[in-house]
């Protein structure tokens, strides 16, 4: 990859005339590997639930798949996740092999399928919901709930 940025450089350098002017440029915007900022914008404070099966908390009532885990938030858009300290933010790309256990060891659709049944049964009555809600403030950087390893995992400490 380096070998052919050296040789578009030195292709340009040797085709352009000898430099006359003093307002003669050379710009390069080549942005490999890279990705461009994530493609979704947090505008309310989601609600948080957490299903006693997963361990952890997940958004209910958005339009994105977001997770509360361990004081951080994740989000799933486009088959690629995202980690942030803030539910609004600011969005850093991350690899599946970097998500907290809980998350990463449980298949989506169960998730999803767990989320779908406690939001329903928060939903069915809410002022007798026995389950813990976190909803969290503006530019909330995570209080360290849910420690991500799922039901029945023992914690190594």
């Amino acid at each position: 990859m380096k070998r052919i940025v050296l040789l578009l450089l030195a292709a340009a350098l040797v085709g352009a005339p000898s430099a006359q002017a003093s307002d003669v440029g050379f710009n390069l915007d080549l942005h490999i590997g890279s990705h461009p900022d994530p493609p979704f914008v947090v505008r309310e404070r989601p609600m948080f639930l957490a299903p006693a099966e997963l361990g952890f908390h997940v958004a209910v009532g958005v339009p994105y798949d977001m997770f509360f885990v361990s004081g951080s938030y994740y989000v799933l858009k486009d088959n690629r996740w995202y980690r942030g300290s803030s539910y609004n933010g600011p969005w850093q790309g991350v690899g599946p092999k970097h998500l907290p256990p809980g998350l990463a060891k449980k298949r989506y659709r169960d998730i999803t399928h767990a989320r779908d049944m406690e939001y329903a049964r928060y939903k069915k009555d809410k002022h007798h919901y026995k389950g813990k809600p976190h909803y969290p403030q503006e530019n909330d950087r995570g209080q360290g709930q849910g420690h991500g390893n799922g039901k029945g995992k023992k914690n190594k400490n």
